[in-house]
């Protein structure tokens, strides 16, 4: 059993609700977090879908109306119907690339787990609170706490699917001897992810309150959490780390 069908059989697929997260992107593929979905060619269903993420993250799907999201991406409202017949069809097309961006962390396990600086660098890659994705993941799962909320249970399966990926990091961590030995892959995996998703929605309350832009504070914070779980490192890698082109 790999990875993938571990995280899909213990969060199963409620009546209904789409199918469990594919295997979409190949593996080894390195992308940025922004890069959720291939846009090439970048068609008008890729520009709706595009606008929707955009409007899903900043307002909530029940802040955003078909004729929101028309209006923000400049096309007309029977334009969107054309391809996409309700908002909750186009709903399913967003957490459709929120599953090709989890699916790409799946993915890159075996390189995150090596050591510190690797996953420091997952995280600017895959989950930086300020990247679209993850405020869209933030916002979602915040709304899924609603029984109304149409996908919640694909929203339930992708933050499980974080949490696995992350808590897959720590125990490659722990065989590599870096890990406390009083600190538990599982719980460390879903309080990094927490720290994320808190940090995301801080990008759009906190920061824009602040006189000053700090870009790299939300890793530091993400990389103070980390070492809250290894072991002190004697000559730590001074040089910052950024995401990958």
């Amino acid at each position: 059993m790999d990875e993938s069908d571990q995280v899909h059989r213990s969060v199963p697929p409620s009546p209904g609700e789409r199918g469990t997260l594919t295997a979409r992107v190949p593996a080894g593929s390195r992308a940025r977090a922004e890069e959720v979905a291939p846009a090439a060619p970048h068609s008008r269903r890729e520009e709706i879908l595009d606008g929707a993420a955009e409007m899903f993250a900043e307002h909530g799907y029940h802040g955003s109306s078909l004729r929101d999201i028309s209006g923000h991406i400049g096309i007309s409202h029977s334009g969107m119907l054309h391809h996409f017949e309700s908002k909750d069809a186009l709903l399913d097309g967003v957490i459709d690339r929120l599953e090709e961006h989890a699916q790409i962390a799946l993915n890159r396990i075996p390189e995150l787990s090596t050591d510190r600086r690797a996953l420091l660098r997952g995280l600017a890659d895959i989950w930086h609170p300020a990247s679209l994705p993850i405020r869209l993941l933030a916002t979602l799962d915040a709304e899924s706490v609603s029984e109304e909320l149409h996908g919640r249970y694909r929203m339930a399966r992708l933050r499980k699917v974080h949490e696995h990926v992350l808590e897959s990091c720590f125990e490659g961590l722990a065989a590599h001897g870096l890990l406390r030995e009083d600190a538990e892959p599982a719980f460390a995996g879903r309080a990094l992810l927490a720290v994320v998703l808190n940090l995301a929605v801080r990008e759009k309350t906190i920061r824009p309150l602040q006189h000053r832009s700090h870009d790299d504070a939300p890793l530091k914070d993400l990389a103070m959490q980390v070492d809250a779980f290894l072991i002190e490192e004697e000559h730590p890698d001074p040089r910052p780390v950024t995401p990958q082109p």
